[in-house]
């Protein structure tokens, strides 16, 4: 079982230091090695920097694109909405993203 350790909206006076403890998912089914895909990429320690935190991950499912900030609490959060989705929805869906840096504008 793989435990995530993120801030609840970190840089604010009341952040609060969560754990989200990521259940064991089969491999048996397309959800699940989507599912898998996603912790491997995102949440298991060494696979993924989250120092950019103006970057968005690009996430590809069917016909949509996800793009979700590059902080853990976001990816926890959507984690754990993309895990009520049915069965359906990822056939024949291999778990693809990618980062894109934006770059910091500044104040003229």
């Amino acid at each position: 079982m793989t435990v995530v350790n993120f801030k609840l909206e970190p840089g604010k006076s009341w952040s609060k230091d969560m754990k989200y403890k990521v259940p064991k998912i089969s491999n048996k089914t397309e959800k699940g090695k989507w599912l898998n895909g996603f912790v491997k990429k995102f949440f298991v320690a060494g696979n993924h920097n989250y120092r950019f935190t103006t970057a968005k991950n690009y996430i590809h499912l069917q016909t949509t694109h996800f793009n979700i900030n590059n902080t853990k609490n976001a990816l926890v959060g959507f984690f754990k909405n993309i895990k009520k989705l049915k069965q359906h929805h990822f056939e024949n869906q291999v778990f693809s993203s990618y980062l894109v840096y934006q770059s910091i504008k500044e104040a003229a």
